[in-house]
């Protein structure tokens, strides 16, 4: 539609131009209401016609539309208006909006929100009778180093790593944090962290630094790349935590050895021997050579000899040679060798007395005893005991050096050596053997010396 040119209008018998121009506006019908963020507000639209009226009529007009107005905005306000209930915290309150904006609904209820401070919107929704904002407020979190204060972090539901970085806090690969990176704190908890700290570790010349937090010293040793020989010393223990800066000496240890063999020669020494003739001679133990090894241990720290020490070890005990060289006149039938009895040129040098006379010689079935209750075996006699007592201690030679009993002991007796005929019976043994001995003994003239007189 267009718009009226001026026009004549008789008006209580007057003719007059009116130059006020009004536009026409038509409110639409409902369904074509406007909706915004889930409220109704009404629409119109202009209708393009205009109409001239006097200036009076015009702002009655306008009283009238501006009253209508007024109403019609009160009642759209109460129409249109939306309950919202605000959680503060453990606060709540019901506030009266026509905004879709929740933020802008906060600045109507003069609520302000903190940097690190969140909105949970999830009951704020179109349709409702009633929608909800939820607040979440931020809270502290004081950040300690060593047990003091260091920074402060705000959180509402943030991780410990979140609220490490919030706070500008780095971690160094080897310090620590409690509770754990990923824990989402409550109110009033802290977050802990421990720095490590330096430890210094000087081997094979040069100093490497690792960080240590509470690390044994072999883990340190690790970390700095150290391998220890076995014989290389730490300064610590290896087991042992360093708890606190330290310093950790490796010393290398370079341990030489030296072996050397020497051979220690046998000595030979000679024996007299009563029970071979004199000039023969027997090796009664063979002389072996010996051998011991020295061992030098020198022992080096860091290129530096420290120590050495020499330890002697026998691979093989020497034996020193024993040759046996005859005494007697002629080999003795008796092979008990009594060396406290000292031969020169065959006979003893040493004797009580002799008594010399005629020898025969017996024998007797094994397992016989003597009459002084001895069993008799090579190298017992039988004498008369009046003269030569029982037990007494004899070396038997011929007279004319043509024979030799040896060594024997006065054990036995018989009528001939009681009657006085025969001083000296001599026992040649049990066997068959033995008897062509005896027989082959015959009657000899022998010197009995007696060395030890026995107690009968």
């Amino acid at each position: 539609m267009g718009s009226y040119r001026t026009r004549s209008v008789v008006t209580d018998g007057f003719s007059r131009n009116y130059n006020a121009v009004m536009p026409v506006w038509v409110l639409l019908k409902p369904t074509d209401m406007m909706t915004k963020g889930g409220y109704m507000f009404p629409r119109f639209r202009n209708t393009g016609l205009t109409i001239r009226i006097s200036k009076n009529a015009a702002l009655k007009i306008l009283l009238i539309f501006g009253s209508i107005f007024g109403v019609f905005l009160m009642t759209g306000l109460l129409y249109f208006r939306n309950d919202v209930e605000i959680i503060d915290e453990n606060e709540k309150r019901i506030v009266y909006t026509v905004s879709a904006d929740p933020y802008e609904i906060l600045r109507e209820n003069h609520i302000t929100l903190g940097a690190y401070d969140r909105i949970d919107f999830t009951g704020f929704e179109e349709n409702v009778a009633t929608a909800t904002l939820t607040i979440e407020r931020a809270f502290d979190v004081d950040i300690l180093e060593g047990g003091k204060k260091t920074a402060t972090a705000h959180s509402v539901d943030a991780t410990v790593a979140e609220l490490l970085e919030q706070a500008g806090v780095k971690l160094g690969e080897y310090d620590k944090v409690s509770p754990a990176k990923t824990a989402v704190l409550k109110e009033g908890q802290k977050i802990a962290v421990t720095r490590a700290y330096d430890v210094k570790i000087t081997a094979d010349g040069k100093t490497t630094t690792v960080k240590c937090l509470d690390n044994t010293v072999s883990e340190l040793l690790k970390r700095a790349k150290i391998t220890l020989g076995k014989n290389d010393m730490v300064s610590e223990e290896l087991e042992s935590k360093i708890t606190g800066p330290a310093e950790i000496k490796v010393s290398r240890v370079e341990i030489k050895t030296e072996k050397q063999d020497k051979i220690i020669p046998y000595q030979t020494s000679t024996v007299t021997s009563n029970i071979l003739a004199i000039g023969q001679s027997e090796v009664r133990t063979k002389g072996v050579n010996g051998k011991i090894r020295t061992t030098t241990t020198t022992t080096y720290i860091d290129g530096v000899k420290t120590d050495v020490k020499k330890t002697t070890k026998v691979l093989t005990k020497k034996v020193d040679e024993v040759i046996a060289e005859g005494a007697a006149i002629v080999t003795p039938y008796c092979k008990i060798d009594d060396t406290s009895i000292v031969l020169r040129n065959g006979r003893p040098v040493d004797y009580e007395y002799v008594v010399s006379g005629k020898a025969t010689a017996y024998t007797a079935p094994e397992g016989a005893y003597t009459a002084s209750g001895r069993m008799a075996e090579i190298g017992t006699v039988a004498v008369n005991p009046n003269v030569i007592p029982y037990g007494s201690k004899l070396y038997i030679v011929g007279q004319y050096d043509n024979i030799c009993y040896g060594y024997a002991i006065a054990a036995d007796t018989g009528d001939g050596m009681m009657a006085g005929t025969i001083p000296v019976d001599v026992y040649m043994g049990s066997t068959e053997e033995h008897y062509d001995d005896a027989c082959a003994w015959g009657l000899q003239y022998v010197d009995i010396y007696v060395v030890e007189v026995g107690n009968g």
